[in-house]
């Protein structure tokens, strides 16, 4: 039972982890659904559309029971229970499964649907893989960390992921295309060619989940990883990825860019680092803070040289 523990822990507590990602994403994609479907519940008053209740509520049961069982696994697979359960986390977990057990119980009835919109609070705490940054670290301290192959004595200082902004921008094709899948259904239900509309419904929640996984492996697996001897920027899309080790003796300079009011307001902007090969500049697109990055790059190299000296 303890190594099913802690089999559980590292997918569901650890960020670094290809499960712990695989997992995230699974229930993001999840979350994402079940906001989408709010809407419908608006519909199901309507006397022509009071059979979608019923499939309504056991989508419901079945997204509440998933919600529930990985909230309970959470606290019995946590380190710490009392830490996790009043933790911004576990409140958020909560919150996504309290209003439909409350609403049952005849409490907050009507508000149901407003209360269900807090969900997208777990969005954001799937958006920020690295959000406790320094158990993350932890955890990175490891031959390999993923497809990150780490030299010898060599340890990841920081980690740079993109603004959660990002993801949450990229949120809104996904959620367009679910949401024009569900209404396809709602409004084309009883009517002739009903199999093609279905077909077509099917196909929408296809590039729902095309652009979901696209949107999730530009924030969760593009990241910079800044070590004591290299910057490592690595770039995952659809089909392949790429990993750029660059050492400090092949860094020439490094550049924050956040000119513009919005990215100035926002705190993102991108970083170019300029290599010792001609021509060659590397950009990473809307990170958080990137003068901070920067300097952390910057601090290293003087430490790099120092050593050398």
């Amino acid at each position: 039972m303890k190594k099913l523990q802690q089999i559980l822990n590292r997918c569901l507590h650890d960020p670094t982890t290809g499960e712990g990602r695989i997992i995230n994403g699974t229930l993001s994609f999840l979350i994402l659904f079940s906001i989408a479907v709010i809407p419908l519940h608006l519909f199901s008053s309507i006397p022509s559309h009071t059979w979608i209740e019923e499939p309504l509520f056991l989508f419901e049961k079945i997204t509440v029971s998933i919600f529930t069982i990985e909230y309970f696994l959470r606290i019995w697979t946590a380190t710490k229970t009392n830490k996790f359960i009043f933790s911004w986390e576990g409140i958020v977990d909560f919150i996504a499964i309290a209003p439909f057990y409350l609403e049952k119980l005849g409490f907050g009835s009507g508000y149901f649907e407003i209360f269900l919109l807090l969900r997208i609070l777990r969005i954001l705490k799937f958006s920020v893989m690295y959000g406790k940054e320094y158990e993350a670290l932890e955890r990175c301290q490891k031959k390999r960390h993923g497809e990150l192959y780490m030299l010898p004595k060599e340890s990841v200082e920081h980690i740079v992921q993109k603004h959660p902004l990002v993801f949450i921008i990229a949120l809104i094709l996904p959620l367009f295309f679910i949401s024009c899948g569900l209404l396809i259904i709602l409004f084309t239900h009883g009517i002739a060619f009903e199999s093609v509309w279905i077909a077509l419904s099917i196909l929408c929640f296809t590039f729902a989940g095309v652009f979901f996984y696209k949107a999730w492996l530009d924030y969760q697996y593009d990241v910079i990883y800044i070590t004591n001897y290299r910057v490592i920027l690595q770039n995952h899309e659809l089909f392949g990825s790429e990993t750029n080790g660059l050492t400090y003796d092949s860094i020439t300079n490094v550049v924050p860019n956040n000119r513009g009011f919005i990215p100035w307001a926002l705190g993102l902007g991108h970083i170019e680092i300029e290599t010792a090969n001609r021509d060659a500049t590397l950009v990473f697109e809307n990170v958080p803070h990137p003068h901070k990055i920067v300097s952390h790059i910057a601090e290293n190299r003087v430490k790099h040289e120092e050593r050398n000296a």
